[in-house]
């Protein structure tokens, strides 16, 4: 299997797509450090205090410069050159921070990468360099790679522009895989004489950063593996050991930020989890209740048209967290009411209902083994008129009890008032309920 990536040079065979699967999990994982309220300034600052060296070190070190994560500290910091080593390499590592800054402020803008940000982003890395900034006219060769990129500048302006292209009617791509995209084709096109690794490298994080994910780190040590990837993506546009290198280190960025989140404020990512996983639950479960509602409202039309007349109040009152966590430890604070039925027949009575949610019965949470979670009960006018509500599973609509075994949302478990467990499909139950209702009436 091929996947196509429109108006780019690039597919991702099927060993490649477990990686693109990756990249899914990593924006989910971002997400759960937003929800959980840890991505704050304090966390961020932090991590990329932390890392902020280390990265222009290693990315440096990839074009061959010898300075270590503190060596590049030093000479950023302090803005001197380090003795023992190319006096070029303590420029590029103050190049390099000035344009991971800017490329800061870039990430806060909503555009998506262009051509005059990489042309912006060059001209910082190469500094004063008579090339910084522009697109090179003579043609290069990529040592130890077979791949010729475009050699004259309209060529490469050509090329550029298919990137600008392909950039903007992507942007709502998955942020890893367009990242990658956007790196690897900037350096198949090596559009400048120099620094074009660097420039392709913070391209990939400024697109990483702008979709809140933590910049990554491609170190020394990749330096082989990172150009036998970037060689099979020249030669035959497949991008699966790119993808495969790229998000095994946007995993260790992860890891690293949630290890800041934790030692900053407690960031603990298997509660984050398990929070994520019952607010899916609780939206998968109020989406199916709204559906029954409405198949309901519609069933009473149909069984009263042209004999009665029926209404159906929603309260709006959807399950949230807390109540689904109390339902499913069994604790009626989380009950709540979800929505009324008026039902008259000319002439004949009428019937009043109050559907509401409760944490299941005994006999719903042992005939199917499902243990806890919300139900559907129903209460009628309290006939002693001592409160104005009260449940009474022998008067209730057609079934007394009704609940979900999630995330299956297709069949409704109900529990008659005889103690009969059946299941429902949501039209099946709807009908069920209106010709009750109709049946009661016609008892009065």
């Amino acid at each position: 299997m091929t996947i196509s990536l429109d108006g780019s040079p690039y597919s991702i065979e099927e060993t490649g797509q477990r990686a693109v699967d990756a990249a899914v999990d990593l924006e989910r994982r971002v997400e759960l450090l937003r929800d959980a309220g840890q991505l704050t300034e304090r966390t961020l600052r932090a991590y990329f205090g932390d890392t902020r060296f280390e990265q222009i070190a290693e990315s440096n070190a990839i074009e061959g410069s010898t300075l270590s994560a503190g060596e590049t500290e030093l000479a950023v910091l302090q803005g001197i050159t380090i003795t023992g080593h190319d006096p070029a390499y303590s420029r590029d590592a103050i190049n390099l921070s000035n344009a991971l800054e800017r490329l800061v402020e870039m990430a806060r803008e909503p555009s998506a990468t262009d051509i005059e940000q990489v042309k912006e982003l060059h001209g910082l890395i190469l500094a004063d360099a008579s090339t910084a900034g522009l697109f090179r006219s003579q043609p290069v060769r990529i040592s130890g790679s077979p791949h010729v990129p475009p050699a004259t500048w309209p060529e490469v302006m050509a090329g550029m522009e298919d990137w600008e292209l392909w950039s903007r009617n992507n942007a709502e791509a998955s942020a890893p895989l367009r990242a990658i995209v956007l790196h690897t084709w900037l350096t198949h096109i090596h559009p400048f004489a120099d620094g074009n690794g660097r420039t392709s490298r913070a391209v990939l994080n400024l697109e990483l950063i702008r979709a809140g994910l933590p910049s990554i780190i491609i170190r020394r040590k990749d330096r082989l593996r990172y150009y036998e990837a970037l060689a099979e993506s020249d030669l035959g546009g497949d991008l699966g050991l790119i993808v495969d290198l790229v998000v095994e280190r946007a995993e260790d960025a992860l890891r690293r930020l949630e290890r800041t989140a934790e030692a900053q404020q407690g960031y603990d990512r298997a509660r984050a989890e398990l929070l994520e996983a019952q607010k899916r639950q609780v939206g998968i479960w109020n989406d199916a209740v709204r559906l029954l509602f409405s198949l309901i409202d519609d069933a009473l039309e149909v069984a009263f048209e042209g004999i009665g007349r029926v209404s159906a109040f929603w309260y709006e009152d959807e399950l949230v967290i807390d109540d689904f966590v109390s339902l499913s430890q069994g604790d009626p604070a989380g009950n709540s009411w979800l929505f009324r039925i008026n039902a008259e027949a000319s002439g004949i009575g009428t019937r009043r209902y109050l559907a509401w949610t409760g944490y299941r019965s005994y006999e719903m949470r042992h005939s199917h083994g499902i243990g806890n979670g919300p139900s559907i009960f129903w209460s009628v006018p309290d006939q002693s008129g001592e409160r104005t509500w009260i449940r009474d599973d022998s008067r209730s609509p057609g079934i007394a009890e009704l609940t979900l075994e999630l995330p299956n949302v297709d069949q409704w478990i109900g529990r008659l008032s005889n103690g009969e467990i059946r299941k429902f499909r949501p039209s099946g139950a709807a009908r069920r309920v209106a010709e009750s209702i109709l049946a009661a009436i016609k008892e009065v």
